[in-house]
């Protein structure tokens, strides 16, 4: 009876050791997905402006009426699955990149182009994606280049 005990002790302080690297892989993964997501509306919004002649979407719901996305993917780090919307507003000197929440994003078609996804969540990722360390810092836009640092993004409306 006491080797039964001791072997449940043994395997139950085995158990909690081993959660906080179930939980790690689990947000890893759940990294690795956002990433895919996002990228899949940007190649989505790239294939919707090729076809039609360069203008933009105003939304993302046509991106999959119109199958350039197979489903309307949710963030996978926010509890609500919904998505900050990037805009790019070209009217200055330089393009001016605007994460946006999606509630709000009707004032913005008027004056910018939909041009990517950025998660709402502000939790502090494993890794760090082009420089920057929470999931609501990792904005996925047309024209990005992963290789470089993230540009300068305006929150418009959310916490960055």
């Amino acid at each position: 009876m006491i080797m039964l005990m001791i072997a449940v002790a043994v395997l139950s302080v085995l158990m909690l050791m081993a959660v906080p690297l179930w939980r790690t892989a689990a947000q890893r993964e759940a990294e690795e997905e956002l990433i895919f997501r996002a990228r899949q509306y940007v190649n989505a919004i790239e294939l919707y402006v090729k076809s039609h002649n360069n203008l933009y979407p105003q939304g993302f719901e046509i991106l999959h009426l119109e199958k350039f996305l197979r489903q309307l993917y949710p963030d996978p780090m926010s509890e609500d699955g919904v998505w900050d919307m990037v805009f790019q507003d070209a009217s200055g000197a330089e393009a001016k990149y605007l994460v946006v929440p999606a509630r709000m994003a009707k004032a913005y078609f008027s004056r910018a182009v939909l041009v990517g996804v950025c998660s709402t969540s502000t939790r502090t990722a494993f890794r760090e994606y082009r420089g920057m360390e929470k999931y609501n810092e990792w904005a996925f836009y047309v024209g990005e280049k992963e290789t470089e640092k993230m540009p300068d993004m305006h929150y418009e409306g959310v916490a960055p």
